[in-house]
């Protein structure tokens, strides 16, 4: 089954925001106490793989979603407890549609008071995993809609 280009367009500017919480493990912690930031980049990456799973977009096929660039602001500590992880597509880049841009937020709450205590934008690219060449968004959905369609 075919489907038009403007209708995979609508598919992928309509991804809703995914929320995923998680608990903070005693190993998360470094010499302070709080959750050392290399873990951090963890907890975001488990929240693309639970945005792609809630989409219906399979990881570990052919063309596979790469992270090709990470900016993150740490604004505060992390501490033994829950965080959300939420994860919303923010941009396919119209001039490089080999990419698209995640906006990622790591919530905690601390007295009943929730705050970001992490924010990133995650520029992700596609790679053909057999070829290792760079591919493009439309070829990720074209693969995930077949085997879907």
């Amino acid at each position: 089954m075919q489907i038009s280009s403007e209708i995979k367009a609508n598919y992928y500017m309509n991804f809703e925001t995914v929320n995923l919480k998680l608990q903070v493990r005693p190993n998360d912690l470094d010499s302070l106490g709080h959750v050392n930031n290399a873990i951090v980049l963890e907890y975001l990456e488990a929240g693309r793989w639970s945005w792609l799973e809630r989409h219906n977009l399979a990881r570990g096929k052919r063309i596979i979603p790469v992270v090709a660039r990470i900016e993150i602001n740490y604004s505060r500590e992390i501490l033994p407890g829950e965080v959300n992880i939420i994860t919303k597509l923010m941009d396919v880049e119209e001039n490089y549609h080999y990419q698209v841009i995640f906006h990622q937020f790591v919530e905690t709450c601390q007295d009943g008071i929730v705050k970001v205590a992490a924010d990133a934008r995650v520029k992700v690219a596609f790679i053909d995993s057999v070829e290792r060449t760079l591919r493009t968004l439309q070829d990720f959905l074209d693969e995930n809609t077949q085997q879907h369609g």
